[in-house]
């Protein structure tokens, strides 16, 4: 006999708990590491909770017997389970925190990385400070007080006077440096006054590519063209979210906005701060206390009352890849916000990325790279060796290059360039961009074409830039040792070889854990290692580029060489004001595009050939590492994919596929679905990454 059908009796709670009488059952997203339990489950809401569970707050509920953290989605009439549920147990904050846009971004990111939206809300949100948040909360009724009891201060003052303090914030530096960044601050703001043009696009919210040169503000000149944008976007009544790669960029970024009269308040938000410090700028950028918030990586889902322009810094720097599952980079994010929220876009750099050459290519953005003529005045002067003309060009510090920094350091009448700081840039530590046989000393050269290989430590893997050959053992073809030695002077050894050279010179290392933010314009050496190069008030006068920056054998490594030298280069003042840097690459496309100063060129011809063969940024790939069996499990099941490479890996194996653009959604859907059912199953994961600019 067949059982009879339950009657819907309405929504009940375990314990017989009054229910509210209104939309009583809740959405509850559980904040859970395990994908296939981190979705939303149905909780009833207790009468006590009717006026306060709203749809974006945070709760606590029950969930296998502990007390789990959890987002309510949204509140309903009725629920799909039968029987009693479960009550919300607390409501951890009467703040909306998942604001509807907020839930939009993070969907799409989760969908773009086959990630689930608990993750992607766990780098989006910071952990709750109740201390920050009692303080912003107080604050806000203090103005909303004012206001009412007074018409005199108006929504911008009360903005300001909640905001006081902003920029403190931010890592706070000795005080010697911080009167360094705001010097350098105050010089980057009146030079850009000096020859202000309005040439930011008075077209609602364009979406715009720059590459930047030295020009007037060496170094800065990305905060120029920042701040031009940020003012045209205030101006028309929206607000601004500005990103930077690390918090040497974000110091003297805040110390141009504290310079600049026109800009006003602003909140800093970055993984640097202390809890409290980040909570308190999360809030107020979400309660609109500001209209200009700067930040770095983390700053990506800050949330911005009224956002009209998204500014992204050197969006090509490794920076802006989390580390954290699914692994979304910065730059996507925005380019996922922009077209989420209708907001504009300002993608500035000394590089370009290949990404944001593909969007210019196919009109996506549009570029405002200065013009040729423009370009190259603004552009420091470029030597690069000469060995047919220079019979000391082979040395560690070539003539030529001995000649530039003297001329800088200690000028006579006949010398052209500037006088000021030099840069001497030298590779990481432990980085061997030329190596040779540790038993006979030949320097290690490739087996097909007989250039000179590259190695990024001394048990490989060995390539060679010329002819692509790769090899994980060396074999010296003189005396068949195995074993290298790097024939590379590291930082340490190049500043011993200056002070003996040039006595009485001041040398200033820069590297590791002490990397100075800015310095001044005093004519001293600075010997930096990569990335680690200091702002200068007023430019260097000169740079010593030494030794070939070889990344390592993988698609990319050509694009991040430029990159480098580029980023070095344009923290050297212009040609017309003497400034001078002496190249010491050997690659041709290295040497041309820092000659040149047009990254732009070097990338469209990348993309040409990238395109015939079907490699990013004209396809998608995905890196899959596990057991083989398993990863073959989640290529069968999504027919998009097309493997690529296969190699052996610490946890098994890994594996590259690719898949076309439009795809993204449907494949990162299949494969975060896989991801749980596996999960659900008991089976071995497989850790997946979307795009990560390594995989190849």
């Amino acid at each position: 006999m067949d059982e009879p059908l339950p009657i819907d009796t309405g929504t009940s709670a375990i314990g017989q708990v009054p229910v509210a009488s209104e939309d009583p059952v809740a959405h509850v997203l559980i904040d859970h590491p395990v994908p296939h339990l981190a979705r939303t489950f149905d909780y009833a809401v207790p009468e006590k909770f009717a006026d306060t569970a709203c749809p974006g707050v945070r709760v606590r509920v029950k969930f296998a017997g502990k007390l789990r953290d959890g987002f309510l989605l949204e509140r309903v009439e009725k629920s799909e389970h039968i029987g009693p549920l479960a009550t919300i147990e607390r409501i951890t904050s009467p703040v909306v925190v998942l604001t509807p846009e907020l839930l939009r971004l993070a969907t799409a990111t989760a969908r773009r990385y086959a990630g689930t939206l608990s993750d992607v809300l766990r780098l989006a949100i910071p952990p709750r400070h109740a201390r920050a948040e009692k303080a912003v909360l107080k604050a806000e009724k203090a103005a909303q007080q004012q206001q009412s009891d007074s018409a005199a201060p108006t929504a911008g003052e009360a903005a300001n006077s909640t905001s006081e303090g902003s920029a403190s914030t931010s890592n706070t530096p000795t005080s010697t440096t911080t009167d360094t960044i705001g010097r350098l601050g105050e010089w980057v703001v009146n030079e850009s006054a000096h020859d202000r043009e309005d040439k930011f696009p008075a077209a609602e919210h364009p979406r715009i590519a720059m590459t930047c040169v030295p020009g007037p503000t060496p170094g800065l000149s990305w905060i120029t063209a920042g701040l031009e944008a940020a003012r045209a976007t205030l101006a028309a009544g929206e607000s601004v979210l500005w990103l930077v790669p690390d918090h040497r960029e974000l110091a003297v970024l805040a110390a141009a906005l504290d310079s600049s009269e026109d800009i006003g308040s602003y909140s800093v938000l970055s993984a640097d701060q202390s809890p409290e410090q980040r909570w308190k700028a999360w809030l107020r950028g979400l309660l609109g206390h500001t209209r200009v918030t700067i930040g770095t990586r983390a700053a990506a889902f800050a949330p911005v009352e009224g956002l009209g322009l998204i500014i992204c810094f050197d969006d090509s720097n490794s920076n802006y890849l989390d580390q954290h599952a699914p692994y979304p980079h910065a730059r996507e994010v925005c380019l996922l916000r922009s077209t989420i929220d209708s907001t504009g876009l300002l993608f500035v750099s000394t590089d370009r990325s290949a990404e944001i050459q593909r969007l210019v290519e196919v009109g996506w953005l549009h570029d405002a790279t200065p013009t040729g003529p423009e370009r190259r005045e603004g552009a420091p002067r470029v030597y690069v060796p000469d060995e047919e003309r220079d019979p000391f060009a082979w040395q560690r510090i070539p003539s030529r290059a001995w000649q530039l920094m003297r001329g800088a350091l200690r000028p006579r009448t006949k010398d052209t360039n500037a006088v000021g700081p030099v840069l001497v840039q030298v590779p990481r530590a432990g980085y061997y961009p030329v190596f040779a046989c540790a038993r006979c000393q030949e320097v290690a050269r490739c087996p097909q074409c007989s250039a000179t290989l590259t190695t990024q430590s001394e048990v490989g893997p060995f390539a060679c830039r010329s002819c692509g050959f790769h090899s994980d053992t060396f074999s010296c073809g003189r005396c068949r040792s195995n074993q290298v030695r790097s024939i590379v002077r590291g930082r340490g050894r190049t500043v011993e070889e200056l002070r003996k050279a040039m006595p009485g010179i001041e040398i200033l290392e820069s590297g590791g854990d002490d990397i100075p933010v800015a310095i001044d314009d005093s004519p001293r050496i600075v010997v930096a290692t990569t990335g680690a190069e200091p702002y200068v008030l007023g430019g260097y006068a000169c740079a010593i580029l030494l030794d070939s920056l070889w990344p390592g054998p993988w698609m990319r490594s050509t694009d991040e060489g430029v990159s480098r030298r580029l980023r070095a280069a344009v923290l050297v003042r212009s040609r017309t004001a003497g400034g001078v840097v002496y190249l010491g690459d050997t690659d041709e496309t290295i040497r041309n595009t820092v000659t040149t100063f047009d990254p732009v060129t070097t990338m469209s011809r990348a993309l040409n050939d990238r395109m015939e063969l079907g490699f990013p940024p004209y396809r998608r790939i995905v890196e899959l590492t596990g057991a083989g069996a398993d990863i073959d499990a989640m290529i069968t099941a999504v027919p998009e994919l097309t493997e690529l490479i296969r190699d052996s890996d610490d946890d098994g194996q890994k594996a590259v596929a690719a898949y076309p653009i439009a795809a993204g959604d449907t494949v990162g859907e299949a494969l975060a679905h896989l991801i749980a059912s596996r999960s659900a199953k008991k089976l071995p994961q497989v850790r997946v990454r979307i795009d990560d600019p390594r995989s190849l």
